[in-house]
């Protein structure tokens, strides 16, 4: 049968499989036949025996390319740390993917430092490898300056989204944002509102986030 990893964890020792049959097979990790570890969404082939267990799991052949960069993108997007809580940059993808425009809820202070935290590293990034191409060829060059200000002005919404959300996890409305505005005093006032922890329980804008 064909299916699609759902779930693997080492420390379980086991995971489990989404069948084409629309039903859940748990599988332990002595059952897993391949060198690489399997990830979510992977699509597989299976057996299955007398107890509704999936055994001889195999990745499936007909995984394209494409699906293993997909494999990869969840991997990482879902990487935990020791706590259980998603990494700081499953937290900047996140933001950029599954919240690009969420306004409405809460952000942690940690997803807002964990995304703004890569968001500097990609932008530094960038420009440095354009300023390095500018100097080997200017039609390089251009082009990685164009990818620059191209992914400036993609996190554009995003930045805006997660402050908003970081303001409503203080228990504070996202009109709080214009202080910026204010010369000197507000982009430090903004930045200490940052710092601050998330209001302890639910408030109007949702419950306490968990990472």
């Amino acid at each position: 049968m064909k299916g699609q990893i759902l779930d693997f964890s080492i420390q379980n020792g086991g995971g489990l499989i989404n069948g084409e049959d629309g039903k859940r097979y748990p599988f332990k990790s002595e059952e897993w036949k391949e060198q690489n570890i399997p990830t979510r969404g992977m699509n597989v082939d299976f057996d299955i025996n007398g107890d509704g267990q999936a055994i001889g799991i195999y990745k499936a052949l007909n995984s394209s390319s494409s699906n293993n960069v997909v494999n990869a993108f969840n991997t990482v997007a879902q990487s935990r740390n020791e706590n259980g809580q998603l990494s700081l940059f499953a937290l900047f993808l996140e933001t950029l993917s599954k919240r690009y425009a969420q306004f409405s809820g809460r952000a942690s202070k940690r997803e807002f430092w964990g995304y703004t935290l890569f968001r500097i590293i990609a932008d530094f990034s960038i420009f440095i490898v354009a300023i390095i191409m500018s100097e080997i060829s200017r039609s390089l060059g251009d082009i990685f300056f164009l990818l620059y200000y191209l992914f400036a002005l993609a996190v554009i919404i995003p930045s805006l989204s997660v402050v908003i959300r970081r303001l409503h996890d203080i228990g504070k409305s996202g009109w709080w944002f214009l202080i910026i505005l204010i010369p000197i005093i507000g982009p430090i006032w903004l930045i200490v509102l940052m710092c601050q922890p998330s209001f302890n329980g639910d408030n109007q804008w949702g419950s306490m986030p968990e990472n």
